[in-house]
């Protein structure tokens, strides 16, 4: 019975931090602090996981891990690690390995677990139409795996299901790169997920599309962030969210932003070879969630 009550607590925690399950993660300190505005511009490894176009923007072989205990649930914590390579400017690639949830203990836990492979490519247009330097497209195969286990009232229910699903993305960046236009559809392929009963019909997994755009204020000091996340189906609920980067020398970061009315801010630095970036958003009751990570990359494709 105590682990019964544990699972109920887990999944309020689920229902209130995300409109459905496998809902883009918040990981990464930089997109946290910016209210997850960032879908224009994600030029880092963590396009694998908000915009597969932003993969072209890589230099080299990239590498990021991130992790945060959210909600102040015991043993419940959220683990992301990315790998990306920009191929000799031919083609970008990215894989991305995402892990929520409570594993309580040997034999009981509730996790989500989702596993990207993506590539993205840049086309230079500049000289083709003035005001457009580049247009980026990227997709991303996704497997979503769902595990329950320790349900002790039901023993069916212990089992790990998945799923298969697409992200599209696509970038274009223009005005000598003041101005950053973005498109990303999430989990197109629909996705059903259940352990009670039968919901063969019912697609519950988030799907989405979500627009952005960033411009700068000040060039280069002061950048600013806009997205509209449009939910697709009945699991999926919509949200506006902005952010302001403020950059010092290109080396130390400020940001802040709001998603759905909750404040998020943090800082980062960056270094020639790596950067660390910390990011929060205030949760309501379930008190500040964080994340904290760090990007390491070197250029072997000269």
């Amino acid at each position: 019975m105590k682990k019964f009550f544990v699972f109920c607590l887990l999944l309020t925690v689920f229902s209130y931090s995300a409109s459905a399950i496998f809902d883009v993660p918040y990981v990464g300190g930089k997109y946290v602090s910016l209210g997850m505005a960032n879908v224009s511009e994600v030029n880092d490894v963590y396009a694998i996981v908000y915009n597969p176009s932003g993969l072209s923007g890589l230099k080299g072989i990239s590498a990021s891990i991130s992790y945060s205990e959210p909600f102040g649930v015991f043993g419940m914590n959220l683990i992301n690690a990315n790998v990306g390579a920009n191929i000799f400017d031919i083609l970008s690639v990215g894989a991305s390995y995402t892990r929520s949830g409570a594993d309580l203990s040997s034999t009981s836990g509730l996790l989500e677990e989702i596993i990207s492979l993506g590539v993205g490519k840049g086309f230079d247009l500049s000289e083709y139409v003035d005001f457009i330097n580049t247009v980026s497209v990227g997709i991303n195969g996704k497997l979503l795996n769902l595990s329950l286990s320790g349900y002790e009232l039901d023993n069916s229910v212990n089992k790990t299901i998945s799923s298969f699903s697409l992200d599209f993305g696509t970038t274009i960046v223009m005005l000598d790169k003041s101005l950053s236009l973005g498109i990303v559809g999430y989990n197109l392929l629909p996705a059903s997920f259940s352990f009670f009963g039968d919901t063969a019909n019912s697609s519950l997994a988030y799907s989405a599309l979500k627009f952005g755009a960033s411009f700068y204020l000040v060039k280069p000091y002061m950048k600013v962030f806009g997205a509209y996340s449009l939910g697709l189906n009945s699991a999926s609920s919509s949200s506006l969210s902005v952010g302001t980067e403020i950059s010092y020398a290109d080396t130390i970061f400020t940001r802040v932003g709001l998603i759905d009315n909750k404040l998020t801010m943090g800082i980062g630095l960056k270094a020639p070879n790596f950067e660390i970036n910390f990011g929060v958003q205030n949760r309501d009751a379930l008190g500040w969630y964080y994340q904290v990570d760090i990007i390491g990359f070197v250029d072997i494709f000269k």
